[in-house]
């Protein structure tokens, strides 16, 4: 997997994460300490994800990390040493 399609489907997850919890942006961004913008270049699929903004978003959005990374080919996950997503 590239790393711009990681970084797609991370977007595409946290926003789906955030219309089921019914939080704006601007709530996302007041909860993880990150301005608005910064909540929608990520979401754009054009931030990359670090390992600590992962924890921080899995947090904010009542998720987990396999919640965060749904859709990821099951070798990610082995290459990581991770349970394969459910």
């Amino acid at each position: 997997m590239k790393p711009e399609d990681l970084d797609a489907l991370i977007a595409g997850n946290v926003r789906a994460a955030r219309a089921r919890a019914r939080m704006r942006q601007e709530d996302l961004a007041d909860e993880l300490g990150w301005s608005r913008p910064v909540v929608g270049t990520l979401e754009a699929g054009k931030r990359r994800v670090t390992l600590a903004d992962a924890v921080l978003l899995c947090r904010a959005l009542d998720i987990t990390l396999n919640e965060l990374l749904q859709g990821v080919p099951n070798e990610v996950f082995r290459s990581l040493g991770l349970t394969e997503a459910q």
